[in-house]
């Protein structure tokens, strides 16, 4: 009725807008929702509408190009076991491509938390919280693209780490001061008088201090790390070659003798009888 009351009015003076408030409070209805109806009506002309249809389907789809064409055939349903549906508004919203308001399948309800979580806080802590359940951890790292996105953060992380400030040392860490033993970073050790300790010897415990700070790093880090078997293979026959070479030194340096037996030499992949 309000189309047929302002087409072929002219625009401007304000006559159309007069005409639109006057019947809007005669019909007692909001001004804005009688210019949605008009806009709808307008993009529906009577022959292409359907009455089976509820309006709330035709306001919906009544920006897309192919609406009248879309309209005379029914939805498709993934959840109708004959995968057609019926219309209804969130029939429409996934006809435009849109997010219902009742996510069905898995795709919508995972697009629909992703749109709820925009917040990267939030997002995190949803994570956190879902790690709880073990059997959903269980199976995101069975994911290559999960173990990957972890495996770069720890990354970035320990980049940032390295070029902030240190890792935060607990009770139990390797860490001491100089002033408590004399070396820093190492476990409770002898005291030397640095001044007529023989180079090869400072050589030596800079070695070990160098050697225990930069493991303890890198296994913190490493902790967070979602190693693959074959590189948790790798560490820990890493970590048995830097065990029998410690042993080897400390034979060294109690018996002053350099020999090393052959299943040490093949260990470390030297020839029999080869030293270091």
């Amino acid at each position: 009725m309000l189309n047929e009351m302002l087409d072929g009015r002219p625009r401007g003076g304000g006559e159309i807008g007069h005409i639109m408030s006057l019947f809007a409070k005669q019909i007692r209805v909001k001004e804005s929702t009688l210019v949605t109806y008009r806009w709808v009506a307008r993009a529906w002309p009577a022959d292409e509408r359907r009455a089976d249809v509820p309006w709330s389907v035709h306001q919906r789809l009544g920006a897309v190009p192919d609406r009248f064409q879309l309209l005379r055939q029914e939805p498709s349903d993934d959840l109708d076991p004959n995968e057609r549906g019926v219309w209804h508004s969130d029939a429409a919203r996934r006809a435009r491509h849109s997010l219902p308001e009742n996510p069905a399948t898995a795709g919508e309800r995972i697009e629909t938390a992703k749109r709820l979580l925009r917040d990267t806080s939030e997002a995190a802590e949803a994570i956190t919280q879902l790690a709880d359940r073990t059997e959903v951890l269980k199976q995101a790292v069975e994911d290559p693209r999960f173990r990957r996105a972890v495996r770069d953060a720890n990354r970035d992380r320990a980049h940032r780490l390295e070029a902030g400030t240190e890792l935060p040392r607990t009770p139990g860490d390797l860490g001491t001061t100089q002033q408590d033993h004399g070396v820093p970073g190492t476990l409770s050790s002898p005291t030397v008088n640095y001044r007529e300790t023989p180079s090869a010897v400072l050589r030596i415990l800079g070695q070990c201090t160098s050697f225990c700070v930069s493991m303890q790093n890198a296994v913190v880090l490493a902790q967070e790390e979602l190693l693959t078997t074959e590189e948790e293979e790798a560490v820990l026959d890493s970590i048995k070659k830097v065990r029998a070479v410690c042993d080897w030194c400390e034979h060294v340096v109690t018996t002053g003798q350099t020999d090393m037996d052959d299943e040490l030499a093949r260990l470390l992949g030297g020839g029999e009888g080869d030293q270091l």
